[in-house]
């Protein structure tokens, strides 16, 4: 599996990425379509207060994540893994490979938020060193993941 940022010749893969989400993800992820239409802004017409990230396994895009607030010490983050791969350790490796790269990237941490019926992503949160602060305007649970000073 491979890390790498998204670029412009993925928008066949991310456009497939979206079409075979199911439900659950959905509205986990992708409510109103919204991260669907920010990952599209990046191949319309880029995203430069963005930043994307694809996980690969055999020229098939698996996985899909982003940060935004680059200027923050905190960015707020996004992550979804395909369907058919979830529950099979693919959104640890992934998540982790990307925490790795925002440490050295110089963040303080990044934020993110879950529906509280993504029990299954909670735990993963939790596991890889996210603390869940409470719950945000929007009723998801917020999560932060502070990364230690070397």
């Amino acid at each position: 599996m491979i890390i790498r940022n998204l670029n412009k010749n993925d928008r066949e893969q991310v456009e497939t990425f979206f079409a075979m989400m199911g439900e659950k993800s959905a509205s986990f992820f992708n409510v109103n379509h919204g991260n669907e239409k920010r990952v599209m802004e990046f191949f319309e017409n880029g995203k430069p207060d963005h930043e994307f990230f694809v996980l690969e396994q055999d020229a098939q895009l698996i996985a899909l994540a982003f940060i935004w607030d680059l200027f923050s010490l905190v960015p707020k983050f996004g992550i979804a893994v395909r369907d058919d791969r979830q529950g099979q350790g693919v959104g640890k490796f992934f998540l982790t490979g990307l925490l790795d790269r925002f440490r050295e990237q110089g963040y303080a941490g990044v934020l993110l938020t879950t529906a509280k019926t993504n029990v299954g992503a909670q735990k993963l949160y939790e596991a890889c060193g996210f603390e869940r602060l409470g719950v945000a305007d929007n009723g998801e649970y917020c999560y932060i993941r502070r990364f230690e000073k070397a």
